[in-house]
């Protein structure tokens, strides 16, 4: 088993995640489980992101925008 560092406010943050989890499932849950959770939603977030934006992938879309803009703005 390994240690790592973590300030007091990432402990804390950690601690209310695995109250939540602890209420969710009724189990009590470790930090290795709530940093496992925290790594699993981040993937599920992730992939749900590029199914809804999968048809941008690559593209700068805060560039896009603003050029719509400026094309909306000289065709006015």
């Amino acid at each position: 088993m390994e240690s790592i560092k973590i300030k007091p406010e990432t402990k804390k943050k950690l601690t209310e995640i695995a109250g939540m989890l602890e209420k969710k499932t009724g189990k009590r849950v470790s930090y290795d489980d709530v940093i496992n959770y925290l790594i699993e939603k981040r993937s599920k977030d992730r992939k749900t992101a590029e199914k809804l934006f999968g048809i941008a992938k690559g593209v700068n879309l805060y560039e896009e925008l603003l050029n719509g803009r400026k094309e909306d703005e000289n065709s006015s």
